[in-house]
């Protein structure tokens, strides 16, 4: 009869045990089904994405810089621009290098646009959805813009591949040296507006990831 008396007691902890994890686990799921941690690992991976992407911009403008560092050399140590010719001038690493970076921008740009689907697909109530929708634009704005920028940037590493390796044949001219360095300057001036451009729509998106964190961040303080 002991025996029984104690196993009824172990058993009515058991179920206001379970009952308990039950409801927690209820109220975890209640708050899960509003799609908030969802968000807030989308804010978390969209700031990662910025973050990486400030990264690639100032390593390749810092590869920019180098280029004309490696040209000049290449000048001064090949006298007959043989190494131009068969492309293991530093030069062709540099631009190899630029190719691989763009590359990894063309990987980010898709990033945003698949986080943007993420912040138009929340259907719950706590966050207010205007302010979704608002980040959500500027990340697909940002994404459009990188992707012009990255398709003319491809465009200039063909045209500045083209001119070294052009340097090194037989029918190379004084003139086409000078031209081909003013239209190489020309087009680097441009790309330089575009950083521009591009460092301002990334401080846009760092204000609206770093808003929306402080809501969740406050909303979820708040349901504690």
């Amino acid at each position: 009869m002991q025996y029984y008396k104690k196993t009824q007691r172990f058993f009515r902890i058991s179920m206001l045990l379970l009952l308990f994890l039950l409801s927690s686990t209820a109220l975890l799921l209640g708050c899960e089904s509003d799609g908030i941690e969802t968000i807030a690992e989308t804010a978390n991976e969209l700031e990662e994405t910025h973050e990486q992407t400030v990264e690639e911009l100032n390593l390749l403008l810092q590869e920019e810089a180098e280029l004309q560092t490696q040209f000049e050399e290449t000048l001064e140590t090949d006298d007959d621009l043989t190494t131009l010719g068969d492309g293991t001038s530093p030069v062709f690493t540099n631009l190899s290098n630029r190719k691989e970076r763009i590359e990894r921008l063309g990987e980010l740009e898709e990033e945003y646009t698949a986080h943007a689907e993420t912040l138009r697909d929340y259907t719950g109530d706590i966050l207010d959805e205007n302010e979704l929708d608002r980040l959500a634009e500027e990340a697909d704005q940002f994404s459009e813009i990188l992707g012009s920028f990255r398709s003319e940037y491809e465009q200039n590493i063909e045209d500045q591949e083209n001119y070294f390796e052009g340097l090194a044949e037989e029918d190379a001219s004084y003139d086409m040296f000078t031209e081909g360095i003013n239209t190489l300057n020309e087009q680097h001036e441009t790309m330089r507006e575009h950083f521009y451009v591009l460092d301002e729509e990334l401080s846009l998106l760092a204000q609206g990831i770093e808003e929306l964190q402080q809501t969740i961040q406050e909303t979820q303080e708040e349901e504690e």
